[in-house]
């Protein structure tokens, strides 16, 4: 066979286990321990790989080659885009931290059994180890069994039915369909009528619900529910998924340089991080707005509303001429930012004019065009210098659906590639969420010799503005429309 609410529950101190995989007894070279069925959510298809992994490494190991404390193994059928995923974790324990603060998994599963027919599959269970079944027959065990499909409804009576078939199994204890000692799940593969899926084969998985996600974060921090927004603010679901990247813990101290209306700090804040936020529009940070009920609101208070730790500050700042003293380094833990790349906003820096200032506190600085390749430069040259050894710098960079130019745009000496994931927004534009991990102290020298021995970064496009509003027409000349994966009419 290929291998959470927030209520406190009553734990049976008498639950087995996990066993380990039957081919994976652990040997002290690698942490192929345990492997579980992974279930994910159909969405946000490159991220999964990498959010569990980056998850999975916190308060492991700096290097980048050594943090990838989960592995994986190809789906049956051998999509890429296939949902079911076979992953190698430590422990029963490290999967339900991964599922517990995941947003792409819906569960983890250790597999009993699975096949392409009823039959197949009640072969593949009779032939689990029957130890492995057997502990989690006893009497003081409750338990309950959950019947899902992916790709198709099941209906009621088909699932009693297919209940039924597991009578086999010997179970003993108490059927209790709230919080019981053990799910076991049974989940019917069946993209007849695919409505975009991806193309999966039939095949029926059945085992032991390990940890299963909790996604409730997305609903108590939705941006509809939020008092002060703008037209850039991060979405919700993304500023969790950029925080889990940069392995955001508690204690940390994260940074946004762009920090807007303050949706990543808030995300940061909600997993115990202090936050400190800057962005060059003085009237975001100090000012605020009036909303349509004549109140005046801003960035604090979306950290008041949800009784989070409020940033430690924000300040008035210009990324392109950093505020911080020239002999401070190493102070973050993570940067985090949506840098302005021209799209519904473009950058911008300060700049020297000639003119009195009649009044310091209405004063205004003036500002010019910031180039991405600018804005680039100091972000990577922010990090290199002010992330402490093993930080991360997790940012989104333009790109075209299908090209990646994420290497060579990014390259630094003291930064080095963790995770490139495409997020596609339309048929001809879509953005890279980069995250980088510094791996050696700052070098002023060897950042130079660098950038001096190269032409200059470059941008994956040269003007993304024009890529996304050219006409349908262009763009298939060009070849930038693209067949992309669509479930219920939105991208993947």
């Amino acid at each position: 066979m290929a291998s959470n609410d927030g209520k406190e529950h009553t734990v049976n101190s008498s639950l087995p286990a996990a066993a380990e995989g039957p081919d994976c007894a652990p040997c002290g070279t690698c942490h192929r321990h345990v492997q579980f069925l992974c279930y994910f959510m159909h969405r946000l298809l490159d991220f999964r790989h990498a959010e569990i992994d980056s998850i999975a490494s916190l308060g492991r190991s700096n290097g980048p080659t050594e943090s990838n404390a989960a592995s994986f193994d190809q789906p049956y059928g051998g999509s890429y885009l296939s949902p079911f995923w076979y992953v190698w974790l430590p422990s029963e324990d490290l999967a339900k931290t991964v599922a517990k603060r995941s947003l792409l998994v819906k569960s983890f599963l250790e597999v009993w059994g699975e096949g392409a027919t009823w039959e197949e599959l009640l072969a593949s269970i009779q032939a689990y180890p029957r130890e492995c079944i057997q502990r989690w027959c006893m009497p003081n065990i409750s338990f309950k069994i959950l019947v899902d499909g992916w790709g198709r409804a099941v209906k009621q009576e088909q699932q009693l039915d297919i209940i039924n078939k597991f009578d086999f199994l010997g179970l003993q204890g108490p059927i209790k369909m709230q919080t019981p000692d053990l799910t076991l799940r049974v989940i019917i593969a069946d993209p007849a009528d695919n409505n975009g899926l991806p193309e999966v084969p039939y095949r029926i998985y059945f085992g032991r619900d390990v940890a299963c996600s909790d996604r409730s974060v997305i609903h108590k921090y939705g941006l509809p529910r939020r008092k002060y927004l703008g037209p850039t603010s991060m979405d919700t679901e993304m500023a969790f998924l950029m925080c889990n990247q940069g392995q955001v813990r508690k204690g940390d101290f994260v940074y946004d340089p762009f920090v807007g209306t303050g949706s990543i700090l808030v995300a940061a804040s909600h997993h115990g991080a202090h936050t400190f936020g800057a962005d060059i529009d003085i009237r975001i940070v100090r000012d605020g707005k009036v909303n349509k009920a004549g109140e005046r609101t801003d960035v604090w208070d979306n950290f008041r509303d949800y009784n989070l730790m409020s940033p430690v500050g924000l300040m008035r700042a210009d990324s392109h001429r950093p505020p911080f003293r020239a002999n401070l380094q190493d102070m973050f833990d993570a940067i985090i930012c949506d840098p302005p790349y021209g799209v519904r906003a473009g950058g911008k820096k300060s700049v020297a004019k000639s003119h009195k200032i009649t009044c310091a506190e209405t004063h205004i600085p003036s500002t010019d065009a910031y180039t991405f390749e600018e804005c680039l430069r100091d972000l990577l040259h922010l990090a290199a210098k002010h992330l402490k050894l093993g930080g991360r710098l997790v940012f989104f960079l333009p790109s075209v659906p299908g090209v990646d130019k994420a290497e060579q745009t990014t390259a630094h000496p003291m930064l080095a590639m963790v995770a490139n994931c495409e997020q596609p927004l339309t048929t001809r534009y879509s953005r890279r969420l980069i995250t980088l991990q510094k791996v050696q102290p700052y070098n002023a020298e060897l950042e130079q010799q660098t950038w001096s021995s190269e032409q200059s970064l470059r941008p994956p496009m040269k003007s993304i503005h024009e890529v996304v509003y050219e006409s349908q027409s262009k763009a298939q000349e060009s070849g930038g429309a693209l067949h992309l994966q669509r479930y219920r009419g939105k991208l993947v």
